[in-house]
């Protein structure tokens, strides 16, 4: 196993790759549903302020870093030549990996829009995994009709992505009900997943203006902007944390 790291008041989970797909495989092997979250700068927000979302992640199997910025005081560089977890891209790539290749999965989205982008970037990204279903959360399908039928088609894995706290909210009603071995959970990193790989219109590249619009949408999201972010939150916690001694 690996090591954990404090971010904040949050224990993150810091593994190999190697450690992490092994993880992922034994996980696949048990007959209940193990969790893995995968946490960005935004969802600390949501930590500070919300008892159900600290016991979700006391309670999950691992907390893995969805974004680099989080590990901005763990020389995240360095983490990342060592081929650490780091960020949500460690983690897709290991769904290449021969070991995990064939499996099924259930989406459990909080929209129709994302649901639809999110379909198809599985399916460019991972052409190899079954998606045995996709729920869209604003939809009219009600929450025991979506178990039922991911009980039904029987998925690997669920990956779960809504608005927090809401997701919380469903595992704690839902987890104990799923007939699945793994459930990653990144409502908080889809954002990044989405204007990391934002689909540029026809018009704009016919304009031949595609860089520039990718760059004006990933621009709040880039590294260096969100590293920034959590320098003045990190400020700001040890400044509350030294007043509260």
């Amino acid at each position: 196993m690996g090591t954990k790291v404090k971010v904040m008041d949050i224990e993150v989970d810091l593994l190999t790759q190697e450690t992490c797909l092994e993880e992922l495989q034994s996980y696949l092997e048990n007959d209940y549903l193990n969790i893995v979250h995968m946490i960005s700068l935004d969802y600390i927000d949501a930590y500070d302020k919300n008892d159900l979302v600290q016991t979700t992640l006391e309670e999950a199997d691992l907390v893995l870093p969805g974004e680099k910025a989080i590990l901005s005081a763990h020389h995240v560089d360095v983490l990342q030549t060592g081929g650490m977890i780091v960020d949500y891209h460690s983690i897709l790539d290991l769904l290449e990996s021969p070991h995990l290749n064939g499996k099924s999965i259930y989406l459990v989205l909080r929209n129709a829009k994302e649901a639809k982008f999110f379909y198809q970037f599985w399916k460019e990204h991972f052409p190899q995994e079954q998606i045995s279903g996709v729920y869209a959360a604003d939809g009219d399908v009600t929450e025991e009709a979506l178990i039922n039928d991911i009980n039904t088609k029987l998925p690997d894995v669920v990956f779960l992505s809504m608005a927090s706290t809401e997701q919380e909210e469903w595992l704690k009603n839902n987890k104990s009900k799923i007939n699945a071995r793994l459930c990653f959970v990144a409502g908080s990193v889809m954002p990044l997943i989405l204007r990391e790989n934002v689909h540029v219109p026809v018009w704009i590249q016919k304009m031949y203006l595609g860089s520039v619009y990718r760059w004006f949408v990933r621009m709040p999201y880039s590294h260096s902007f969100r590293k920034r972010i959590f320098n003045r939150k990190m400020d700001d916690y040890n400044t509350k944390k030294k007043f509260w001694r």
